[in-house]
């Protein structure tokens, strides 16, 4: 199911998610680090909910500077916001890991799922992109930024 729903939010926002993924690509130019910016973020225009009736979707993807901790430097955020008419309880909010994958939208990355906060009506789920390395064999893209915030040569 996850994987005709990612493809269904690709084929629908194909374009959006093509930006949005520049945008994000983009911040890991910015200067992350110490004594400079913390982080940066760029968000998607709310979508409707492609498996629910009455649910709304925001994506925020962010980009921080790594620490000791985590070397992760993208995280994607879907905030999936339900309409005051429609229960919370039949919802399928799974919906979040599809979105999160379109955003994700090739081989290159994986998107482990980092929690989420839950609200009245609402849900925000968490994923930090982790960089896949190639099958032996393969060429890197020359544009793939890695995870390090620097482009490959």
């Amino acid at each position: 199911m996850i994987g005709a729903l990612t493809r269904r939010i690709q084929m629908i926002c194909g374009e959006e998610l093509s930006l949005l993924r520049r945008q994000m690509y983009a911040l890991a130019w910015q200067d992350i680090h110490d004594g400079a910016v913390e982080g940066a973020a760029t968000a998607m225009a709310r979508k409707p909910s492609c498996a629910n009736q009455g649910v709304s979707v925001d994506v925020v993807c962010f980009a921080r500077r790594p620490d000791a901790e985590d070397a992760t430097v993208f995280v994607i955020s879907v905030a999936m916001q339900v309409h005051p008419d429609r229960p919370p309880g039949e919802v399928y909010w799974e919906e979040a890991d599809a979105w999160a994958l379109a955003v994700a939208g090739n081989e290159w990355f994986r998107v482990e799922p980092r929690g989420g906060l839950e609200k009245a009506g609402s849900r925000i789920f968490h994923y930090a992109l982790a960089e896949e390395a190639p099958a032996y064999g393969q060429a890197v893209p020359l544009h793939e930024v890695t995870l390090g915030g620097s482009s490959t040569p």
